[in-house]
């Protein structure tokens, strides 16, 4: 009779797994958004690319870029399809599940992401450059909902410029009536506008990078209010009129192009302000912010 290892041993030799903590992203903790767009990875649900990249070389051929197994952009991936040259982002895509992605099609209008073969980075982490006079992305139409709701949004940027206006994120319907985060060189720093002309700064000449959150609206639908990493800075009514509002990432229509660079924008149909907290702690963690 043959008797098996297994039967005379008094241990079982135990099975060991791996360590890795499974991947938690921002949009795990904090869901619901409307849309949301980052080089970084947002979500453990979220299966896509980070950005469609058109690269500056002969037949102008488009990748998509996705992200590693820390939930970084690969740039390992990037740099080798980039071969020394520039790219540009045509695409931001969506992280939300909506299906809401930043685009323009148009070459002139395609932030740079790539510099002769070396990503962009601001403070060791990636970013889209802006030029300040053509560089935008579209917003699908009806991606916020303003009628008697409630929106939110924040984003990651740094601003070059010391002379214009700059339009970060940016809804309006073609009249004075307008919702936005912005920077305002005139007051050293970032502000929201509306049709009554309300602006508020809070960066000082030298420090103009750093986290700035939008509440647009409440439930009655009346007013704005802009903080400056978790402080309120400063709130009015907002415009009457929003329907059918037009959105767009770093211009203003065709106007006041944002000089900068930017990280990570993303939106919520709804209000996050009681939860600014945890969403600084978190994007402070990953950009260390000023």
């Amino acid at each position: 009779m043959i008797i098996s290892p297994s039967a005379i041993s008094p241990y079982k030799i135990p099975t060991f797994q791996s360590g890795v903590a499974p991947f938690v992203g921002l949009l795990d903790t904090y869901p619901n958004a409307a849309a949301a767009y980052s080089v970084r990875r947002l979500s453990s649900t979220y299966a896509g690319s980070a950005m469609e990249v058109r690269i500056d070389t002969v037949g102008q051929p488009l990748y998509d870029i996705g992200f590693d197994e820390n939930g970084d952009l690969d740039t390992a991936d990037l740099i080798s399809k980039a071969a020394g040259n520039d790219a540009f982002v045509r695409t931001w895509y969506d992280q939300s599940g909506n299906g809401n992605d930043a685009q323009n099609t148009t070459v002139s209008g395609q932030p740079n992401i790539v510099t002769a073969g070396i990503i962009n980075s601001e403070n060791s982490k990636y970013c889209l450059t802006l030029n300040g006079s053509s560089m935008k992305f579209n917003l699908p139409a009806g991606l916020l909902t303003f009628t008697n709701q409630d929106n939110s949004c924040y984003a990651i940027t740094k601003s070059n410029n010391n002379s214009t206006r700059e339009r970060v994120v940016y809804f309006g319907n073609g009249t004075s009536t307008r919702m936005n985060l912005a920077y305002d060189s005139t007051l050293n720093g970032v502000t929201y506008v509306n049709s009554t002309g309300f602006s508020n700064g809070i960066f000082t000449t030298t420090i103009k990078r750093g986290f700035q959150f939008m509440l647009f609206g409440d439930k009655s639908g009346t007013t704005q209010e802009l903080f400056s990493n978790t402080t309120s800075i400063g709130s009015n009514s907002k415009g009457s009129n929003v329907i059918g509002a037009n959105g767009s990432l770093f211009a203003g229509d065709t106007i006041q192009f944002f000089n900068g660079t930017c990280q990570e924008v993303v939106l919520f149909n709804e209000s996050y302000k009681s939860q600014i907290i945890g969403i600084f702690n978190n994007v402070n963690q990953y950009y260390t912010l000023p």
